[in-house]
């Protein structure tokens, strides 16, 4: 650790109080290393003053600067995070601290970054294909590399699934900020409080500041392996997927329950196979308290929607690796959104190949969007084609817009539900499609695609993020886990597991354009064919930073 001691405060005069003095350093300032090995590109400023203290933190490259501001409620004697600074570079800082009598400055500091890890397992390829600045949304891309080896033995899911990251790059695709865990992250969001919360592979969420400090953790009470070291237990079987916070500060967020049902299907492909006792897990939407941990709403699928409407993938081993045996995928929702709009959660069932609003009062089902047979008593929540619909399948993160339309990641999978025949792999393609919904009249029209069929289509298999941006009105897409174009004509669903591709991955802004213009592409592949990278999301956010 550095030091250089601070500069003289300044000295101004109230209009009513006469002349008085401004606040003052009491110590001297530091500028040290963040000492959270999880994350490299920051740096501390640690002071103390003569009371409280408004702080702001300006930092600059040579090429790129910015600042950081820090209210009265931050304590700079416990150190006050620096960062948004790209690797292997020299910082200039300067510290100034304000409150209603003046102002007085320190430094400035110089602070050089490391460089980032070495392209392989431990840390991901980026290639910048295109960057378009003057067209992109303002801010940073807040995204979470996944590793993949190829492989179906415990070492190697223990591989993929004890990796994970989160990782911020400015609008040139340079890497400003990077933090690593030891779980697979899943959702991920940029709560109000300027931190950062994010669901784990293990059943946790947890909260952390910008140096990577734990702030808060939540975890499943009734999780499988018991419960961690530290953090509030939440009475649920499971934390997945997804999260969102609350406009009063509780937080929803995926969670499930299995049920033994009798004389369930045991083949997705054959609908006269036997049928059996199974266990079935279905998707449960949970509302807690951040303090306490305690449940205050929940929402049931096996209480809404019918267990016997199964879609393909439902025999997978999903709930297995995950430590459920004998238990097969019923709903599998990987989405939630709040609108605060009209006090409703959209949510999206992966396996149902539909996403639905949520009245989150009276817990009532509002639409249903998406593959329109065999809904039963639910038909007349489904809303009905206007015009010519390409449904989506298997796909993510529905996202309702400003101007009333909802946008959904189409990975396209299979294109049919049990028991009809599946569309080849090779014959589908994956999207970002916008949707216009009419709620009065019951009514959905598509509006808008990222790409269509062609030479060029990718085929995402899993995961994926779409999002709208709404200075721009542009749209940001996380592609998932996307297929080598060599698998295409080699590999069918019910081989691609056992045949093991490599995976890749891609991010990418539109113009909501016709036809769509890129303005903004990063490409995650690994030149190891036994070694892929894949994305659940991407966010655009502020900052990096609170």
């Amino acid at each position: 650790m550095f030091t250089m001691r601070f500069a003289v405060s300044a000295v101004v005069c109230g209009a009513l109080l006469g002349c008085s003095s401004g606040p003052s350093f009491t110590s001297e300032v530091t500028v040290a290393a963040n000492q959270n090995p999880n994350v490299p590109l920051a740096a501390v400023v640690a002071f103390e003053a003569s009371g409280p203290v408004a702080t702001t933190i300006h930092v600059s490259d040579g090429s790129h600067e910015w600042e950081l501001n820090y209210d009265e409620s931050a304590d700079p004697a416990a150190g006050l995070a620096v960062v948004g600074m790209r690797p292997e570079r020299s910082h200039r800082i300067e510290v100034r601290i304000d409150d209603a009598a003046g102002s007085a400055t320190a430094g400035p500091f110089d602070f050089t970054t490391p460089g980032l890890p070495g392209v392989g397992v431990e840390f991901p390829p980026l290639d910048v294909r295109l960057s378009k600045p003057d067209e992109m949304e303002p801010g940073v891309t807040l995204f979470n590399p996944r590793r993949r080896k190829v492989g179906s033995d415990r070492q190697t899911t223990d591989f993929n699934a004890n990796f994970g990251m989160l990782m911020a790059v400015d609008a040139a695709g340079e890497v400003v900020w990077y933090y690593k865990v030891d779980s697979r992250i899943s959702d991920f969001e940029k709560v109000r409080n300027g931190n950062i919360i994010f669901c784990t592979a293990d059943f946790r969420l947890i909260e952390t500041d910008w140096l990577g400090n734990t702030v808060n953790q939540w975890y499943a009470k009734n999780r499988p392996g018991g419960p961690p070291e530290e953090g509030v237990a939440v009475d649920a079987l499971t934390f997945h997927h997804e999260i969102d916070e609350l406009p009063d500060g509780n937080i929803i967020v995926l969670s499930s329950e299995w049920k033994e049902i009798d004389n369930y299907y045991t083949d997705e492909y054959n609908e006269r196979a036997p049928r059996k006792k199974q266990k079935v897990m279905g998707d449960v939407i949970v509302e807690f308290e951040r303090e306490s941990g305690n449940i205050v709403w929940e929402w049931r699928a096996f209480d809404h929607m019918d267990p016997f409407r199964i879609g393909y993938e439902t025999f997978s081993n999903y709930w297995i690796r995950r430590g459920f045996p004998d238990t097969i995928d019923w709903s599998h929702a990987n989405n939630l959104l709040y609108d605060e709009a009209d006090d409703s959660i959209v949510v999206n069932f992966r396996y149902q190949a539909a996403a639905m609003k949520i009245d989150r009062k009276t817990k009532e089902i509002k639409w249903i969007f998406g593959e329109p047979t065999g809904w039963g008593k639910l038909s007349d929540k489904v809303l009905r084609a206007d015009g010519p619909v390409k449904w989506p399948y298997h796909q993510h993160s529905p996202n309702p817009t400003p101007n009333g339309t909802l946008l959904i990641y189409d990975n396209g999978n299979y294109q049919a539900r049990p028991f009809r025949k599946p569309v080849d792999i090779e014959k589908t393609y994956s999207r970002a499609v916008e949707y216009a919904i009419d709620e009065e009249n019951m009514t959905v029209r598509e509006k808008w695609e990222s790409e269509s069929f062609g030479p060029d289509r990718v085929v995402s298999v899993a995961m994926g993020d779409v999002d709208w941006l709404p200075a721009t009105e542009n749209i940001l897409v996380a592609y998932g886990a996307l297929i080598v174009p060599e698998a295409f004509g080699k590999v069918g669903w019910m081989s691609r597991s056992r045949m093991q591709f490599s995976q890749w991955t891609r991010m990418r802004e539109y113009k909501r354009t016709d036809p769509p213009e890129v303005v903004f592409e990063v490409v995650l592949q690994s030149e190891d064919p036994k070694m892929g990278w894949t994305l659940f999301g991407a966010e655009r956010i502020d900052r990096v930073g609170p």
